[in-house]
């Protein structure tokens, strides 16, 4: 059976790794263009347990998506509409949990231990040193320009839906009920 609406496990996963990812992008920001010195570190240790975080949250969401599934596109919509939306939430669902790996695995090559909220270590075994974590790291800085620029679209194509369409899609996220 298809869904109306999303479950509040859903509505939460969503907006917390949305409010996570709104995080990471200003600290991301500050710590590559600060001086080196205990700033800058505390930065990338808040980074690294953001970005494990919403790998952790990203990977649940993906196991409610599966188990409870989720409501179909509103009616109206033009084909083309339809394939974007598709394959633009197949590339968020796909980058929120890459650039959180590609983050995580260049960073245990070149600079471990990995800390999780600066106690517990989970740092990935992966080799190479400085030159492997730089490379790696590097994708992950161009992944996670993508998922801004993901990001942005879908935001944007809700506030469509909301203010033009006026359709429900939107509401259906919001906390609450938001049935339409």
């Amino acid at each position: 059976m298809t869904p109306r609406t999303y479950a509040p496990s859903q509505k939460v996963l969503h907006w917390v790794v949305a409010a996570l990812i709104f995080a990471l992008v200003p600290i991301a920001l500050a710590m590559a263009n600060l001086p080196d010195g205990p700033l800058k570190n505390a930065l990338y240790e808040w980074h690294k347990s953001f970005g494990l975080t919403v790998l952790a949250l990203a990977l649940a969401r993906l196991l409610v998506r599966a188990a409870r599934g989720a409501p179909p596109l509103v009616a109206g919509l033009p084909a083309w509409q339809r394939r974007a939306a598709h394959a633009s939430h197949l590339a968020l669902y796909l980058l929120i949990v890459v650039v959180p790996i590609l983050g995580w695995a260049g960073t245990s090559a070149c600079c471990a231990p990995v800390m999780l909220y600066f106690t517990l270590p989970l740092t990935l075994p992966v080799s190479g040193g400085m030159p492997v974590g730089e490379a790696i790291l590097k994708i992950h800085q161009l992944a996670a320009f993508t998922l801004v620029v993901l990001v942005l679209l879908h935001v944007a194509a809700a506030l469509h839906h909301h203010v033009v369409r006026r359709d429900g899609t939107l509401r259906r996220m919001l906390p609450g009920r938001g049935s339409e």
